[in-house]
């Protein structure tokens, strides 16, 4: 149990950051003082993988840091393992004001890995406050970017990218979960192949609802990188009603128009992965849910593709876990099959937070069952996998707190289980 008043304080304050982009104090007494909340730290994404090239993974977090009620920014930081084990000082960047997702691939071609970041911006909402950043990796110096680059796209909600090849020129491009001012769907930046990391102008992909959220993959086994979207449609009585939509590209860098599927009432996604569940073959679809209001409930629902085009859903409740804030779908024991985990953090009474990480395996019909559950050293919320230390196996690796980077080794000996947690920083 994680405690203090000034820290369950801060906790309200990033419940109010992650679920309305915004702090409203209504009352602070002593004459409006709020500097007892700051510094505050809200993180918001986290991923692992080899950044500079030596073989080794390493670990990045994004997170917004404020300093005062109109003091924000968005901080970057990587942290590059020099030994098995061991992590050089972390570097810092300074991105935008609300980072939000990011997404790893080489745009320039030059080797190296390079980030997309969106950027949800401010509470003020002016023209520019919403962004997609470029940070190119220098070269000459691995796993140490460049400053950041605004690309030349003006989202209104970026709350999720990817990167990769849908043009068919076999250059990765960048999808944005948004579409602003060109009509519902999400923003296409195909990357011009004759001038590498420049992108031709901002393109609508159409759909029935605006994008939310987006995964890319080859979905029917074709060799072409695929889309699949969750998108909002409407608003009753403040319950969102949201479905999938899958987009094939076809040959030539066609995008056909989106296939709908698995419609939802009350529920915001948090996770969308595509994955080969059953190892059939067929890629499937795993998606975790939120509840928008405490008369839903979260799970996660499994998309089984089988035969090839048609989907069958598999629900698996989440009702009554705690620690549901941020999630990811990786192979946790080692068997080649997607499994699930999810992190988060709670009020546990006056001045104290509990903080939890859930491990689910998956079942082989579509479901995931609960095998252990993690108390966590601070309020984490975002959660990714990747395998530190180099034996094969997954690791899980938690951000929260002070933007705080929290390490679970699997076992070598018992897979998917894992060993305490300890603070990278």
């Amino acid at each position: 149990m994680i405690q203090g008043v000034l820290r369950f304080a801060r906790y309200l304050a990033i419940i109010g950051c992650c679920v309305l982009g915004f702090i409203t104090i209504v009352a602070t007494g002593g004459g409006g003082d709020d500097s007892w909340l700051f510094p505050l730290w809200v993180p918001t994404d986290v991923l692992v993988a080899d950044i500079d090239g030596d073989g080794r993974a390493d670990v990045v977090t994004l997170a917004q840091l404020g300093s005062s009620m109109s003091a924000r920014e968005g901080r970057l930081v990587v942290r590059l393992q020099t030994s098995p084990g061991a992590f050089a000082p972390a570097q810092t960047y300074i991105v935008g004001i609300y980072p939000w997702r990011m997404a790893l691939d080489d745009i320039d071609g030059d080797g190296a890995a390079d980030l997309v970041i969106t950027d949800v911006g401010s509470p003020q909402s002016t023209s520019t406050d919403q962004s997609v950043w470029l940070l190119l990796q220098e070269t000459g110096n691995p796993g140490h970017f460049l400053a950041p680059q605004r690309l030349a796209v003006n989202p209104t909600n970026p709350d999720d990218v990817v990167i990769g090849d849908v043009s068919g020129d076999l250059v990765p491009d960048i999808v944005v979960a948004d579409s602003p001012n060109l009509g519902r769907g999400a923003t296409l930046l195909v990357q011009d192949a004759t001038l590498r990391g420049t992108f031709l102008a901002p393109a609508l992909i159409p759909l029935p609802g605006d994008a939310t959220n987006v995964a890319i993959g080859d979905v029917n086994g074709d060799g072409l990188k695929d889309l699949v979207f969750r998108m909002f449609l409407s608003r009753t009585d403040y319950v969102p009603s949201t479905e999938l939509g899958v987009v094939y590209q076809q040959p030539a860098g066609v995008l056909a128009p989106a296939v709908t599927l698995s419609p939802q009432a009350g529920l915001n996604t948090e996770v969308l992965a595509i994955a080969n569940y059953d190892t059939n073959g067929l890629a499937d679809v795993v998606e975790f849910f939120t509840p928008s209001s405490t008369s839903y409930r979260a799970k996660v629902t499994t998309m089984m593709q089988n035969p090839l085009g048609w989907f069958a859903a598999v629900d698996t409740s989440l009702s009554g876990v705690k620690g549901i804030d941020g999630g990811v779908v990786a192979d946790l024991n080692g068997d080649g099959r997607p499994d699930f985990a999810s992190v988060g953090f709670s009020p546990a009474g006056w001045g104290e937070v509990d903080s939890t990480l859930n491990i689910f395996m998956q079942n082989g019909s579509g479901g995931f069952s609960r095998t252990a559950t993690i108390a966590m050293p601070v309020s984490a919320s975002r959660v990714a996998a990747g395998d530190i230390n180099g034996d094969g196996l997954n690791d899980l690796v938690a951000l929260g707190g002070d933007n705080q980077v929290v390490l679970l080794l699997q076992s070598a000996a018992t897979h998917g289980t894992f060993q305490p947690p300890h603070l990278l920083n």
